[in-house]
């Protein structure tokens, strides 16, 4: 889109030819977005279009004000593209990233109540924007620590959360550099008040939150802000009577007392009620605090309020809170009466409304990491109106709440992508934690506890920084301000087939069945009883000498209540997507019972809706002839490996292997992301506490050992119809944060492969290198994956050494993983 225009052209032919240049970027946006499974509709499209053509700037504001779609997500995210659209082609024309950012701008100014048509001048386009908008966009990356204060908290008030934090971040860092402690104070209340807001109660948010509270207090502090001191004293003893501090609470009123001995009366009695082990005691000092409350001036209703509801609470009462209330407290509240009570249309109501502002923070969340934060702070509401969706609503309506609150990691892991690929390798390099990297091969090589203890800590702190990582990544690279949306059920429902079937198990224990034309609960599950039924299954399936009964009990267990619903409703013959939730991950549902759900059905492991949608309608590279890449035994371990990678390659015509010393990581990243079907053999580790901090050894040998961690691989985009990674623990994946399903497969799904074949415990070199000879002998013949694995599984079961389920049950395939067609055959 380079700019060709010469001085003599003639203005109406210039202003032609940019017509059709921005016409043209829309459409190729608005088509970028249905190629990957985010189609935004037609109308839209043509409103943007429309938008972007016309000259008047006060026309161009009363469109906006006067169409709602220009206003919503839809627009946002088709203009976001054609930003990113126009950065992207060669030679690319910075006045038309400006244009289309500076709509964004003027859409955005419009939905905040901040500019009214009618008070924009009617001037040509350029000298409208330039003075009327544009200044607005460029004081987002300069200004005093003041301005940044101010435009953090209009974000935050937004809903744009991760914006915000860079903006207070900024105001912090300017207003130290400045002296100026009062705004410093200001912006650092502000980062708690978000940790309220997005992570709380996550683990390790409190110590987040007291820290940021700490540095406020500070800082007020030699403003000689007393006012703001206490306040931020306040917010600090809030964190310290919720986790119970018995060290630096009382230490912290004492600070309030000298500062305000009325708060300090009064956060001492509520402090001390709260933390109170007999429930009479907690009452009584609610009470007190009620009646105390105008001990606290101007906050004095706030507070009330909220002693009378937790009064309430422990005295077993119903607890009146504001219908638009969006705080913590009303969703904790309202969760538990649902809980306790069974969902009512109040309830249900209350919570469409927490739903709603948590969707609206979520729409602009495009970090992993913040996704996390809310996924698990909204777990409880979540689940509770799904029960209500269920129990009031419709089934569709309940799926659609449930895919709300499942995997949307997974999701930002895509927008994640985009800004990734736009940094040089160093970027990368520079990235990766050789701390991390020593700590593992160091524990893997000897494990001891100590190590273990150390490398935990290490994972700790690499979560940390990678939040920070990804804030800085999102702040330097301007692009797309939105994610996309869950996928409905009805959306989803139109790209099936009449033979796919789609099994979601959802928070709420119902087992849903989704079909072409169906939406419907087939059975439920005690959700109490899960996770223990499965630990000691999964124990009975993946230790060939764990002799004990209950193991089998509770396979017949999961199998009556989790697999049976299945076998009696899907067609035999059909093609059904599995979406487990919670300790469900770890079994392989697929082949249990003596009727097994693989052997009748084609069976494949689903993260989301969302994630399956994009699976059907992404578009791939195909070859004529597929190209199968190889890569294993980096630290001449793992004999077997190489046997199997080398049969594996021999039944394609173009293929590449590699091994041993020969490996390195970035040479071997680069062949995955340009095969078809590709096969990593190597030794792999799971943490049942951090499992965003999986690795595989990929390449370098024992000394100086080379990972690809979990967390990595939205750095990278893949072509494969097919991945299989043939190492112990490789599928495991588990639930998290939430509804938030992490493990490798998922991560390779959303980074573009189609299947992913990948074993749930830690399996033999020698029992997975005669399954894949099985499996890679019967996928030669054009057989499906899923086809090719049942028919080793059943070689497996048929010998004798290997029957037992420790030597093959324990594969599972994921995602859509299509058989293989060669171009121009239908």
């Amino acid at each position: 889109m380079a700019d060709t225009a010469s001085a003599s052209e003639d203005p109406s032919a210039h202003l032609a030819r940019a017509r059709r240049a921005v016409t043209a970027a829309v459409t190729a946006a608005w088509l970028a977005q249905a190629r990957a499974g985010e189609a935004i509709g037609e109308h839209v499209r043509d409103l943007i279009i429309t938008l972007v053509t016309e000259r008047s700037p006060r026309a161009k504001f009363q469109m906006i004000s006067e169409h709602p779609q220009l206003q919503g997500d839809a627009a946002e995210r088709l203009l976001d593209r054609a930003v990113e659209f126009c950065r992207g082609v060669p030679d690319p024309n910075p006045s038309y990233v400006r244009f289309f950012q500076s709509h964004l701008d003027m859409i955005r100014l419009v939905r905040s109540g901040q500019v009214a048509a009618e008070a924009v001048p009617i001037e040509p386009l350029a000298d409208a924007i330039r003075q009327e908008v544009l200044a607005n966009s460029a004081a987002r990356g300069s200004g005093s620590a003041s301005e940044h204060d101010r435009r953090a908290r209009e974000l935050r008030d937004r809903g744009q959360i991760e914006e915000a934090r860079f903006a207070f971040g900024e105001a912090v860092r300017q207003a130290r550099a400045a002296g100026d402690a009062a705004t410093e104070g200001r912006a650092e209340i502000g980062l708690f008040t978000l940790l309220m807001k997005s992570s709380h109660p996550q683990r390790g948010s409190h110590q987040q939150m007291l820290e940021h509270a700490r540095r406020a207090a500070d800082a007020y502090q030699r403003a000689g802000d007393r006012s703001g001191e206490r306040d931020a004293v306040v917010a600090m003893i809030t964190v310290l009577t919720d986790i119970a501090d018995k060290v630096d609470l009382p230490r912290t009123l004492q600070r309030l007392s000298s500062l305000d001995e009325n708060y300090g009366r009064w956060w001492r009695a509520y402090s001390t009620a709260m933390n109170a082990v007999a429930i009479r005691e907690r009452t009584d000092g609610l009470r007190w605090c009620i009646e105390s409350a105008n001990l606290l001036g101007d906050q004095a209703d706030f507070y009330r309020k909220m002693c009378e509801g937790k009064l309430a609470f422990y005295e077993n009462r119903s607890v009146s809170v504001d219908d638009d209330g969006t705080g913590v407290f009303e969703a904790g509240i309202t969760a538990y009466e649902v809980m306790v009570s069974g969902p009512t249309e109040i309830a249900a109501r209350r919570l469409d409304n927490i739903l709603r502002e948590v969707e609206r923070k979520r729409r602009y969340a495009r970090s992993q990491t913040l996704q996390r934060e809310l996924s698990g702070a909204n777990e409880i509401v979540y689940l509770t109106a799904a029960m209500c969706a269920e129990a009031l609503r419709s089934v569709e309506e309940a799926v659609d709440v449930n895919e709300l609150g499942s995997s949307r990691a997974l999701l930002a892991q895509i927008g994640m992508h985009n800004l990734w690929r736009q940094w040089h390798l160093q970027v990368w390099e520079d990235s990766r934690s050789e701390k991390l990297q020593r700590l593992l091969a160091g524990y893997a090589t000897s494990p001891t506890e100590s190590k273990h203890q150390r490398l935990l800590q290490a994972f700790g702190d690499q979560r940390h920084a990678q939040r920070r990582q990804e804030h800085r990544l999102l702040a330097a690279t301007p692009g797309l301000s939105t994610i996309t949306p869950p996928a409905s059920v009805r959306s989803v429902q139109a790209l099936l087939a009449q033979d796919h079937r789609i099994v979601v198990y959802g928070a709420t224990g119902s087992i849903y069945l989704i079909s072409h034309d169906e939406c419907r609960i087939i059975g439920k599950l005690p959700r109490t009883e899960i996770a223990e039924t499965v630990q000691r299954g999964l124990a009975h399936l993946s230790d060939p000498t764990n002799l004990d009964r209950g193991g089998q009990d509770a396979i017949d267990w999961i199998t009556d209540k989790a697999v049976q619903p299945l076998l009696a409703e899907v067609p035999e013959g059909s093609r059904v997507f599995v979406l487990p939730h919670g300790p469900l991950w770890q079994i392989p549902l697929g082949v249990l019972g003596p009727t097994k759900l693989a052997e009748i059905c084609e069976v494949s492991y689903m993260p989301s809706l969302t994630l399956l949608s994009r699976l059907l309608t992404r578009r791939r590279l195909m070859r004529n002839i597929e190209r199968f890449v190889g890569f294993g035994d980096p630290d001449g371990s793992l004999p077997h490996a190489r046997a199997e990678i080398e049969l594996a390659a021999s039944t394609f015509i173009d293929s590449f292997t590699m091994f041993g010393d020969s490996l390195h990581y970035h040479m071997v990243m680069a062949n995955l992301a340009d095969a078809d079907v590709a096969h990593v053999g190597c030794h792999g580790m799971f943490f049942p506490d951090y499992p965003d901090f999986s690795a595989l050894h990929i390449a370098g040998n024992s000394d100086a050992p080379e990972f690809l961690w979990y967390g990595e691989l939205a750095r990278y985009e893949f072509n494969a119809r097919l991945v299989v990674l043939a190492a112990c623990h490789a599928g495991t994946g588990v639930t998290l944060f939430g509804s938030e399903y992490v493990g490798f497969p998922g991560a390779f799904l959303a980074a573009g492969a189609q299947g992913v074949l990948a074993p749930l415990w830690a399996v033999s070199d020698e029992a997975t290198a005669a399954l894949m000879r099985y499996f890679y002998q019967a996928l030669s013949t054009s057989a499906s994956p899923a086809e090719a694995l049942r028919t080793s599984q059943q070689a497996m079961i048929a010998d004798p050494a290997t029957s037992h389920p420790y030597h093959w049950a324990g594969f599972q395939l994921f995602g859509t993983a299509p058989r293989y067609r060669p171009l121009g055959e239908t």
